[in-house]
């Protein structure tokens, strides 16, 4: 009797533990045009929620290290324009893609019977499951209308989950398949890709395509029609300390618009 309880206590944990997973909120990077004539000055902001592209906005107090790098690598700084809103400091003039990076400050998460606290779970009662979550994003802006245009610097920004693409969006036509690194703690990571387009659907988490990357963490996204899409991985590992919380969870997102 003994054992069959342990059994079903560990069931009831590992559904715990892939609900959270599968319906946790994740941020991603809007902005006001992901392509733009040479001189262009993109706002940029931070949505939030379940049903890309519907969803709530990420204040600036709630984010840490936001940068945008140019096709060179070289960084452009990022001012706040009010408290959801940024721009670059100068103008994009150089033709090629450009990358915009934040992240969503790390915390923790606790889910109990009398509701959600922002805490470990040290000093709670009647906790259900809690998680420390490292949630980044990215999004690429392409800047110039020729083949300069496509000019992609492929350098990591550092995330612990990131998802790194392999081609400009402006090589990119519907029907090709867009190439991406994902990479975890740096090396390469096997893993699910979740990826959907503007408008296919305003149902929770719900994505237009579905792929998985290999050993060498390279992994394909179709393109199935032209638009601004969101590409999503998680990933998730138990918490060093169990008596503080059960898991780390991570996910990353890349928002870029084929034409």
């Amino acid at each position: 009797m003994g054992k069959r309880r342990a059994t079903l206590i560990i069931s009831l944990a590992l559904i715990v533990l892939s609900s959270s997973q599968a319906f946790a909120h994740f941020p991603w990077i809007n902005t006001d045009g992901y392509t733009h004539h040479s001189g262009g000055t993109p706002h940029i902001s931070i949505g939030w929620g379940h049903r890309y592209p519907l969803g709530r906005f990420l204040r600036q107090e709630d984010l840490e290290n936001m940068s945008l790098r140019g096709p060179g690598g070289y960084e452009i700084s990022l001012k706040a324009s009010n408290s959801m809103e940024f721009e670059p400091e100068e103008a994009l003039s150089t033709p090629g893609t450009y990358t915009v990076a934040a992240q969503r400050k790390t915390g923790f998460y606790t889910k109990t019977t009398e509701g959600g606290k922002r805490q470990s779970k040290e000093g709670l009662s009647n906790v259900l499951h809690c998680s420390r979550s490292h949630m980044t994003m990215k999004a690429l802006l392409t800047v110039g209308e020729t083949e300069e245009a496509e000019a992609l610097n492929t350098t990591p920004v550092g995330h612990p989950l990131e998802i790194i693409p392999q081609a400009s969006p402006a090589s990119l036509r519907a029907g090709d398949y867009f190439p991406v690194l994902l990479l975890l703690y740096g090396k390469p990571y096997q893993g699910k890709l979740f990826a959907t387009y503007m408008g296919f659907s305003t149902e929770k988490d719900v994505f237009a395509y579905t792929a998985k990357t290999d050993k060498k963490g390279m992994g394909k996204i179709r393109i199935l029609q032209p638009g601004v899409w969101l590409i999503k991985a998680e990933y998730q590992e138990p918490y060093s300390d169990q008596q503080v919380c059960d898991v780390e969870s991570f996910s990353a997102t890349l928002t870029l618009e084929i034409q």
